[in-house]
């Protein structure tokens, strides 16, 4: 029989990744974890949470959970944190670019760290419980969902800042508070099983429209060089039509 999460107050031990030192930082806290989930998608479910800090104040938090039937590993849950995490390093530099440019768009992904609980050894997900109207703009596999300009350019920042290495992408949350992104890297290494690698960054520049947010912090369109005949490909598809959508959180 599946192991029940244990209810009331429990001690865990939270694990956060810092991308400056590139390593995990590990701290001591208290979940107040409810027993059944409220949510679930593909691969996880989802869990209401409180998280009681050291002045013994409260914060609502979720806590995801891989399903023991997606055939995931529950490590992968390292992976999960740390892509928000780096993605968040990426929303930091992209609000000093608009600062510096003049701009009023902001922009950040929750705080995300993994937990366990002491005595039930199970990675897990925590991160702030996000309230609002959510709102999918774009997944993994060059679908856009919105026409939002913000969310469109945050991706396409993130491809031109690595370096072209990279790209954030899969975003989604509530406002311009962003959670669940993806990353694709070039090598394809690394950020869990959503990483499509060179494919997925050629699927997202495939679709992405360089919008007057791009122009305005001097991003270069990922259309020069192309020719009459390539951008006239490129406006006629239709967004996600090569699209291998990642499974459902």
């Amino acid at each position: 029989m599946e192991k029940a999460f244990p209810v009331d107050e429990h001690p865990c031990t939270k694990y956060t990744f810092d991308c400056h030192s590139n390593n995990w930082e590990e701290h001591r806290s208290t979940l107040r974890l409810n027993r059944e989930p409220f949510g679930e998608g593909g691969m996880r479910l989802v869990y209401r949470a409180r998280e009681i800090l050291e002045d013994g104040s409260e914060v609502d938090a979720v806590v995801k959970r891989i399903k023991p039937t997606s055939g995931l590993k529950p490590e992968v849950n390292y992976h999960e944190a740390m892509t928000q995490m780096v993605a968040d390093s990426y929303a930091q530099e992209f609000n000093k670019a608009c600062h510096q440019a003049g701009l009023p768009h902001r922009l950040a992904f929750l705080p995300v760290s993994v937990v366990k609980i002491h005595g039930y050894e199970e990675p897990l997900c925590l991160e702030p419980f996000l309230t609002g109207d959510y709102v999918k703009h774009s997944d993994n596999a060059g679908r856009r969902e919105t026409e939002d300009e913000t969310a469109a350019a945050f991706s396409y920042f993130t491809y031109i800042l690595s370096g072209k290495l990279l790209v954030v992408c899969d975003i989604q949350g509530v406002g311009t508070f962003y959670t669940d992104p993806q990353i694709h890297t070039v090598h394809g290494e690394g950020f869990g099983a959503g990483n499509l690698g060179q494919e997925g960054i050629r699927r997202f520049l495939r679709t992405h429209r360089h919008n007057l947010l791009c122009e305005q912090l001097g991003l270069p369109s990922p259309d020069e060089g192309l020719s009459d005949e390539e951008l006239a490909q490129k406006f006629q598809a239709k967004p996600g039509r090569f699209a291998k959508p990642r499974p459902a959180q």
